[in-house]
């Protein structure tokens, strides 16, 4: 499973199928943003949804780390000695929607936050949207993890949805 990839720095990634790739990526990235939102629910009480929330968290961290690790690794994060010229298109295009993604997360959060924010609702019991009336520190840090390990494994992830080679098929 592991295997030595045909660079000129002779790295080695974790060979797995283009499928494989697909449905770990689905995993990691919805479960890295599950994890996230189901945290405003957490209760005292709730011991077993604390623990389905962390296992959450551990899953889309590994499964983010485990494609970060794949043969498409090389492409996504290669020089461009080392890839051919299909192979850099391609690289190109995955980190340009990568980058789309990151900038309407954060489009998307300003406004979260400004319709969060007009509401006028005591602390304690959050807003009609179902926020915190007060983002903390903690909330902003989770934030911050799930946009990082997304934004890693998002050009490895889209170069294996492209994928479309002979390897899909097993």
């Amino acid at each position: 499973m592991l295997r030595k990839t045909t660079t000129k720095t002779n790295r080695y990634a974790l060979a797995i199928s283009p499928r494989v790739a697909r449905v770990l990526s689905v995993l990691s990235i919805g479960s890295l943003w599950a994890w996230f939102f189901l945290k405003f629910y957490l209760t005292a009480e709730s011991t077993w949804l604390m623990r389905a929330v962390g296992e959450l968290a551990l899953l889309g961290v590994g499964g983010s780390m485990i494609l970060f690790a794949t043969q498409y690794l090389n492409q996504a994060y290669g020089e461009d000695h080392e890839i051919d010229e299909r192979e850099r298109s391609a690289r190109d295009r995955a980190h340009r929607v990568a980058l789309n993604y990151v900038l309407w997360v954060f489009v998307l959060t300003f406004v979260t936050l400004e319709v969060a924010g007009a509401r006028d609702v005591p602390k304690a019991t959050g807003s009609a949207i179902g926020f915190p009336a007060v983002i903390s520190k903690g909330v902003v840090e989770n934030f911050l993890v799930v946009l990082f390990f997304t934004t890693f494994a998002l050009p490895p992830a889209i170069l294996a949805w492209w994928d479309r080679g002979e390897s899909d098929e097993g």
